[in-house]
């Protein structure tokens, strides 16, 4: 149960501060999931089976299939300056 105190340690963790009026509130809002928490809590779920989703999850992505769409020529093609084998650029560090 949130209490006054427990309230005060979270103003210093968070470094702010709260007038009476703003504790007061934060407290009874505290107290009101509390209550909620503990209504949740009393509904018998022994006969609910566990799930991880509410609905029904299907992968609509594709296969993940290994392939080479370009060919190494059409790519050095593109390239301002290359080698047999690599693109060239320019040196960026001296």
């Amino acid at each position: 149960m949130m209490t006054p105190e427990g309230l005060s340690a979270l103003e210093q963790l968070n470094e702010m501060r709260l007038t009476e009026d703003e504790r007061a509130a934060t407290l009874s809002i505290f107290r009101d999931m509390e209550a909620h928490e503990a209504a949740l809590g009393a509904i018998p779920t022994d006969d609910v089976e566990v799930m991880v989703h509410v609905m029904p999850l299907t992968n609509i992505l594709r296969d993940d299939v290994q392939e080479q769409p370009f060919t190494r020529e059409s790519l050095l093609e593109g390239a301002p300056e290359h080698t047999d084998d690599s693109w060239q650029v320019p040196r960026l560090v001296k």
